[in-house]
């Protein structure tokens, strides 16, 4: 009896180790690996206008001499090299310390990954760019720029983050925007007196008091927002990929697009789970409306309500619709945390 109960014992102390085994085996076989960029050699360089360039790849020296006609580039040798642009639409009062890590090569990819330092300041963008010098086969490969904040700031739910006004005129004109409830806001730029008067050019550019902006910007108080009964629920590592896609459902355009995400994805990654809710035009007039001379043919306003998630919950995906951008358009974008 004894001699069948060690036996007994034995099997079973064995069948636990299996079944340990596999578990440990099976999760770190799912674990996620490390990514390892390749080195390369990066020049941060300067550009004195602000208009935007977009990543690209140079091959020729007369290509990068024309875009940045003050760089020296005695050090370049395009004939054995390419040199690849990465522009960095970098938000300065809470983005600091931008640093190249590396790139890797993916299909017909290549992608450059930045570290820097997150806070919850915020101010309009300001490109920065960088140089990588790649072998001159590789230059067919799509450029693509990848951002890893080192820290979490911990932003204010409070507070209606970097909400930025694009204004795009058929043609030249005069226009005047007013917020309501001035009393909210926190920070404006350019400064907001009784409002904002700007020339509008038909490319996004604005003048205002002699100076050249490319949007208007505001930060402010936010209502109290809470999760609603429809909206979704998003895994942090796929943030990028949905924000591209209903960020164009939506209305922004390529550059729109851009500095939305570059601003609210390392805030949204790192969480298991996000739910997201976009606003509607209404929900936003009701709490801060815009007063705009002459009346834009296209009004696109979008507020994005995300509050971080342990674990997945199940809610009614929102619908969303895609607006008109076709004449006189005035687009705006900005989000907050829920509590």
């Amino acid at each position: 009896m004894k001699k069948k109960n060690i036996l007994l014992y034995g099997i079973i102390t064995i069948l636990i180790l299996l079944i340990v085994g596999i578990t440990i085996y099976a999760f770190l076989g799912t674990k996620k690996e490390n990514i390892h960029y390749k080195k390369g050699v990066f020049y941060s360089i300067e550009k004195k206008e602000e208009e935007s360039i977009g990543n690209k790849v140079y091959t020729k020296e007369e290509e990068f001499v024309k875009d940045f006609p003050d760089e020296v580039t005695d050090d370049f040798d395009f004939d054995l090299y390419s040199y690849v642009l990465i522009e960095i639409p970098i938000n300065t009062c809470g983005e600091k310390n931008f640093k190249p890590v590396g790139y890797l090569q993916e299909d017909d990819k290549l992608i450059v990954h930045f570290t820097y330092t997150s806070s919850c300041g915020v101010c309009p963008p300001e490109y920065e760019y960088y140089l990588l010098l790649i072998d001159k086969s590789l230059e067919d490969y799509k450029v693509e720029a990848t951002y890893e904040a080192t820290n979490d700031p911990h932003c204010d739910p409070t507070v209606a983050y970097k909400p930025i006004i694009y204004i795009y005129p058929e043609e030249e004109k005069e226009i005047e925007i007013k917020i309501s409830n001035k009393e909210n806001l926190l920070f404006t730029y350019p400064k907001y007196n009784d409002g904002w008067k700007v020339t509008a050019k038909p490319n996004g550019s604005l003048i205002s008091n002699n100076k050249e902006y490319y949007a208007l910007f505001w930060e402010g108080t936010s209502k109290y927002t809470s999760i609603k009964d429809e909206g979704f629920v998003v895994k942090g590592i796929d943030t990028e990929s949905f924000l591209e896609e209903k960020l164009t459902i939506l209305g922004l355009n390529y550059k729109e697009r851009n500095e939305f995400i570059i601003y609210w994805l390392p805030k949204l990654e790192q969480n298991p789970y996000n739910y997201i809710y976009f606003e509607s035009l209404e929900e936003i007039n009701n709490y801060m409306s815009l007063s705009i001379n002459p009346e834009p043919n296209n009004l696109i306003r979008i507020q994005m309500d995300y509050k971080p998630l342990d674990k997945e919950i199940k809610i009614k995906e929102q619908v969303l619709t895609t607006p008109s951008r076709e004449g006189y358009t005035i687009v705006e974008w900005g989000g907050s945390e829920i509590k």
